[in-house]
């Protein structure tokens, strides 16, 4: 066996770089020329010609020749010439194969699975939400899972050979390794390598992620905290929980527990008997929008439940904010639908609570339901890249979306997932 030395492995690793370049330049550029790629990524001729024929021969750059656009410089005439090409040649043109492979997110969350589904350049070309019974056991899921995924893809001719990556959220502490170490929501998975299981039961590769840290790195990627560095996102609905970015990247923690302080009674954030089932009870049988729409209208008794539920979850959101002292502290989960009644609320028990004068910025999620999924579909393009590319160093397109499927398009997870399409 022939071993690779210290020369050997850093002009691969110099290839891997230049590779790399080229691969981000075609994918957010659209259609380039050899001198076209050659300006954007400083790399000369020969190599971006090297490069490109190594991608086309795996499938990730196709050829387009359109007509009547010579390549214009000297240099580019001076590299036709030599390769045997007649002046004035149109260029040749290569467009990055978005539909190389594809990555999918499945969020399993306590209500509902939602399945997104995307191409190699950040295109959500495919979703579908199916709502879960009241109650359900991890064979059932499991299974609903597999047929949600199926009829996700399917429609669009596309088989689970063709998915570089699945990410599936779920509720609980999850390792490196894809193992659910803890989960109060489903216990029959502790101790399980879901992803070895899932990736059995879809017939492709699978990564398993908690949700809240999903939903934090979408908000991060592409919704209200874009343009934040350190940011703590909390989801709020029946259970409270929180995750932790830090200069852009997921903090997990030693033990992949970052940001879970529920436990400690002090938070507010464990139900306050063995009868509760979730911290929603502190709306006594009310719904959360029928609290939210009386308080909105100036209900005095609607109010003083908001005030109550906000004063109960405030001390875990302060004690997680005061800790990382982020810029920004992004309020998600089922009930950030709620907007400013909710906010203000939590505004106005933080400021009462906390008398540092310079406090967190806090605000309501801009992917709503949508943010589990998608930070799903982020993790799974950083996943590819260096399966696919050769390297790490690619950085994750902006996601857009092609289309709602006619049968979401009413509903609240369409009408949100709609709304997201801007580039």
């Amino acid at each position: 066996m022939s071993l690779i030395g210290h020369h050997e492995r850093e002009m691969i690793a110099f290839r891997r770089r230049n590779s790399a370049s080229c691969i981000g330049a075609l994918r957010d550029q659209g259609l380039l020329s050899f001198s076209g790629l050659a300006r954007l990524t400083g790399l000369s001729r020969p190599t971006v010609e090297s490069i490109v024929a190594d991608l086309i021969n795996h499938d990730l750059v196709t050829e387009h020749t359109v007509a009547g656009q010579p390549e214009s410089t000297a240099a580019t005439s001076q590299n036709a010439t030599r390769a045997g090409s007649k002046a004035g040649r149109p260029a040749r043109q290569f467009v990055f194969n978005a539909a190389a492979a594809y990555v999918a997110s499945i969020d399993l969350g306590l209500h509902r699975v939602t399945v997104l589904l995307s191409d190699l350049a950040g295109v959500v070309v495919g979703s579908l939400i199916r709502e879960l019974p009241a109650e359900i056991d991890a064979a059932t899921l499991t299974a609903m899972m597999s047929a949600v995924f199926a009829d996700t893809i399917a429609p669009l001719g596309i088989i689970p050979a063709q998915l570089a990556m699945v990410t599936v959220c779920v509720t609980g502490i999850v390792d490196d390794h894809g193992v659910l170490l803890q989960s109060n929501v489903l216990p029959e998975w502790n101790g399980v390598n879901l992803a070895a299981q899932f990736a059995e039961v879809l017939g492709c590769p699978v990564t398993i992620e908690n949700d809240v840290n999903m939903a934090a790195v979408g908000e991060v990627h592409a919704g209200a905290a874009r343009n934040a560095d350190d940011v703590v996102f909390i989801m709020v609905g029946h259970r409270i929980s929180a995750a932790i970015m830090l200069n852009g990247a997921l903090h997990r923690g030693r033990n992949f527990a970052a940001g879970e302080v529920g436990d400690l009674e002090s938070t507010g954030w464990g139900y306050h008997d063995v009868h509760e089932t979730s911290v929603l009870g502190a709306f006594l049988g009310r719904s959360p929008e029928d609290v939210f729409a009386a308080a909105e209208a100036g209900d005095p008794d609607a109010n003083e439940l908001l005030a109550k539920f906000a004063h109960r979850i405030i001390r875990g959101i302060a004690v997680v904010g005061l800790t990382v002292d982020p810029d920004l502290i992004v309020i998600g989960g089922g009930l950030s639908s709620a907007g400013d009644v909710l906010l203000t609320q939590l505004r106005v028990q933080f400021a009462q609570l906390v008398t540092r004068r310079v406090q967190p910025r806090m605000v309501s999620s801009s992917l709503g339901m949508n943010g589990v999924a998608l930070g799903g579909i982020v993790r799974g393009l950083e996943l590819v890249s260096e399966r696919l590319y050769g390297s790490s160093e690619i950085a994750v397109p902006r996601l857009t979306i092609a289309t709602v499927p006619r049968d979401l398009s009413t509903a609240p997870f369409g009408t949100q997932l709609a709304g997201f399409a801007t580039r």
